[in-house]
């Protein structure tokens, strides 16, 4: 199968840091691919080129099958990319209908169509299996009711790229298992996801295939069925970690601040007895 998006050689510096350095990466329809990397590996500045927020400096962009060339975030939004940032890009005070048509508001004899923005924001949550009330304002919704509506504003947009950066960063054991279930949801439906996550447990749940960077180049690429935990580690940090916890010994110093009899009114803070300070510093 052709892929629905190929990046190709893309390289991009800021002033003092070459951010990416000619970084391939390929994404088919129905298929998750996890990007790996740790802080200052590259992610961003590769999900950002893909959204039109930076330009390459070098390197080219198709997808499904034709070249794009991104302008704007908007120039994205047109070729069916849509990108949920971690910081929400959602008015509090709008309700989930108006944030999710923002900008392409419903409109009936040059008025604003309200009941038809919650009819069809309703039919967006029903293809996610969710109920959400359509009327009610965004800031009275938890984080996991916010990301759905980032979903399904882009599923309005009739993405057919999907970016999570970070998803489950701010959610709940329980709401990450919820997250899964709508991205192999979408997966089934032909979208291609882009999953970025430190978490590595989840990227053996939902990923079809991992992408590594370390310093702004690929480390490479591979099936998830072919590597493993300590592999993937391992393509991260540039060498084999023997503990990926080790464990610590440490001989604590000489006291750096001591405090006695310090008082405020009736409160004051007692010094522990000579046995029990001992004991505390060693």
């Amino acid at each position: 199968m052709a892929p629905l998006l190929q990046m190709r050689g893309i390289s991009k510096a800021f002033p003092g840091v070459q951010a990416l350095r000619g970084v391939d990466l390929d994404l088919r329809a129905g298929e998750v691919l996890a990007v790996l990397g740790e802080n200052g590996a590259g992610k961003s500045t590769l999900i950002k080129i893909l959204g039109g927020a930076h330009r390459p400096d070098a390197g080219t962009i198709e997808v499904g099958g034709l070249p794009a060339h991104f302008h704007s975030p908007v120039d994205a939004q047109r070729a069916g990319i849509s990108i949920i940032y971690q910081e929400f890009n959602l008015i509090p005070a709008l309700s989930v209908g108006e944030n999710i048509f923002l900008g392409r508001e419903r409109l009936r004899f040059g008025l604003l169509h309200r009941d038809e923005e919650s009819r069809q924001a309703r039919q967006l949550f029903a293809q996610l299996g969710v109920e959400t009330d359509p009327d009610i304002p965004c800031r009275e919704l938890s984080v996991a009711q916010q990301q759905l509506v980032e979903i399904a504003k882009a599923l309005s947009l009739d993405a057919r790229i999907l970016v999570m950066d970070e998803p489950s960063a701010a959610l709940t054991p329980p709401e990450v298992e919820r997250l899964h279930g709508i991205i192999r949801e979408l997966r089934a439906r032909g979208l291609g996801l882009i999953y970025i996550s430190h978490r590595l447990e989840e990227i053996f749940a939902i990923a079809d295939h991992v992408l590594v960077l370390r310093d702004g180049q690929l480390m490479g690429v591979r099936p998830i069925g072919e590597v493993n935990r300590s592999g993937l580690i391992e393509m991260l940090v540039g060498r084999k970690l023997e503990h990926e916890f080790p464990k610590r010994t440490s001989r604590p110093g000489p006291a750096r601040l001591v405090a006695r009899n310090l008082a405020s009114g009736p409160r004051c803070v007692r010094s522990p007895s000579p046995s029990i300070a001992a004991k505390s510093w060693g």
